[in-house]
Formats: structure tokens, sequence, C-alpha cells
């Protein structure tokens, strides 16, 4: 159980790494855009498009990350009072509500990425960009946001059963 949450939580911080960079593309493309809007009054046709999608990679993708890194948003002011095992028991239902909303994300969000892919969906823009590498984020962000909940879940099952902390990896 220690190992596959481990992994788990690897590969988590590993994805939260590879993808962080996006923020920087998508800064830069909001600014080349604003510079060719404002300055050069030659705005493009596809910028505003391109951030949509990466913005949609690095909140689906970074999920896992963010849950791993306990960096979601919660009610510290309740959250502090809590003893260590009520957190661990919170934890467990964090990962049974995620698991009840994941897997509906990951079933027909996968449906329609691969619908989007054999169909040859494209967006309606100017761009016409293929539509299902972006669609392809959600079921698997959500896969990976679901295995980080499940981790944390195996983690407080061990602390509830056994009183200690399973070390962090």
């Amino acid at each position: 159980m220690h190992r596959l949450a481990s992994a788990i939580s690897a590969l988590n911080l590993a994805l939260g790494k590879t993808v962080a960079p996006i923020s920087l593309v998508i800064t830069a493309l909001v600014l080349m855009e604003v510079l060719a809007r404002y300055f050069f009054n030659a705005p493009t046709s596809w910028s505003n498009e391109v951030d949509q999608y990466l913005l949609c990679a690095l909140v689906m993708l970074g999920g896992g990350y963010t849950l791993r890194n306990m960096a979601h948003t919660r009610v510290d002011i309740l959250y502090v009072r809590f003893t260590e095992r009520k957190i661990a028991w919170i934890e467990v239902l964090t990962a049974v509500l995620v698991l009840i909303f994941a897997l509906p994300m990951i079933y027909y969000g996968g449906k329609l990425a691969v619908e989007a892919l054999i169909s040859g969906q494209t967006s309606v823009s100017a761009a016409r960009l293929p539509l299902w590498p972006s669609m392809a984020t959600v079921p698997l962000g959500a896969s990976f946001l679901l295995l980080q909940a499940l981790a944390n879940g195996m983690k407080a099952v061990h602390f509830i059963r056994t009183g200690k902390t399973l070390e962090a990896s």
C-alpha cells in the first residue's frame, strides 16, 4: 500500500513539474497578443484559443499535483481545530467524493475525446485546431486526480489503523 501511494504521489509530482511551464507559455502568448493587438494593430486569430486549450491542460493535469501538495482550497478555520484522526477521516471521505465525481469525467470525457479524434473534429475558429488533445486532458487529469485522492485515502486509512503517518514521497 505504501509503495503504491508513494508511486502515485511521485507520478503526480513529476506531472506537476512537467506541466507547470505551461503557465509561462500562456503568459508569453497573452503578452504577444497584447503587443500585437494594441501596439501593432495586428491581432492574431489563434492566440486566445490556444491560451484556452493550454489553460485547460494546466488546470486538469495539475489537479493531482495540487491535491498531492494539499494545496486545494479548504476551510482552515475549521480544519486547524480537527484532530489528526478526524483529518484522516476527511481524507478518506475526500477520496470517495473524488471517485464519485472523477469516474464520470473519465468515462464521458474519454468518450468525447475519442469521438473527436476519430471524426477529426476541429475548432470553429480560423485556426481550425484539432479538439481531441484539449478534450483528452479532461479524462487524463481526472484520472491523475483520482489516483492521488486514492493515494491520500490509503495513507489516511493507514494512519487510522496504526496511528502512524506514512512518509511523504
